[in-house]
């Protein structure tokens, strides 16, 4: 039999799914420098990227978590 998987806790979730989110907006700001876009609008996408991308980011690492399922990996 398997032992238990340990409970995560609710903040380090949160904080897994923002470093995501935020890796996700820094995808952005390669291709907005590329592009030559103004500062400001480049400020502001990233926000939204990440403003957005947390919660769908935290909801699909607490379900993992629940279910058990370890996060992937590569070898």
């Amino acid at each position: 039999m398997s032992a238990p998987t340990p409970a995560v806790s609710k903040g380090r979730l949160w904080f897994n799914s923002f470093i995501m989110a935020l890796a996700a907006s820094c995808g952005y700001l390669i291709v907005a420098l590329m592009s030559q876009h103004q500062v400001l609008t480049i400020v502001i996408a990233m926000a939204s990227i990440t403003l957005v991308l947390t919660p769908i980011f935290y909801w699909t690492n607490s379900r993992r978590a629940r279910m058990g399922t370890p996060p992937r990996r590569r070898v």
